[in-house]
């Protein structure tokens, strides 16, 4: 993925203390290599001429909202974001490899999570607020997904317009 993204893409390698910008892809491999963390591709349907714009667009039109696309990529000994909750719906699609999730029914100290393992091709949708925490399988040792995060924030009427047409 980092051989295809733009020239302005940014990354951010992520993990539950640090959120890292780099632009280079030199940076990129050399803070991979010293601090191995979650890779986050971010406003994918902005940097991208390709599917994941139309996709973004449409959905957007479908649910008169604004909706971000972004792309997290990760390998098995990689450090996370630990448990964490998120303030959108999250619409997740597997694009490669395996992604291990565990969600929180309950906000419930005492409750325990359900474990769900994504391969390629799975969509998940993780409602708005819902706790949960992620890491990179040993098999296949690496996960490619897409979250398309679906905002509060409603579309006005001409960016409706434009999305749905699309």
């Amino acid at each position: 993925m980092a051989d295809a993204r733009p020239a302005t893409q940014t990354v951010a390698l992520a993990d539950g203390a640090t959120f890292e910008r780099v632009v280079s892809e030199d940076e990129r491999v050399r803070e991979h290599r010293d601090q191995p963390r979650t890779q986050v591709y971010e406003s994918i349907h902005a940097r991208s001429g390709g599917w994941p714009s139309l996709v973004t667009l449409h959905l957007a039109g479908l649910v008169r909202r604004e909706v971000v696309c972004t792309l997290y990529q990760s390998y098995a000994d990689d450090r996370t974001l630990g448990a964490h909750l998120d303030d959108w719906l999250g619409v997740i699609v597997q694009m490669r490899g395996a992604k291990r999730w565990w969600i929180w029914q309950s906000p419930s100290p005492q409750s325990s999570p359900d474990e769900i393992v994504m391969r390629a091709g799975d969509v998940l949708l993780l409602p708005k607020h819902m706790k949960h925490e992620v890491d990179t399988p040993a098999d296949p040792g690496h996960s490619l997904h897409l979250v398309f995060a679906v905002m509060d924030e409603s579309l006005d009427a001409q960016t409706r317009e434009r999305a749905m047409s699309t």
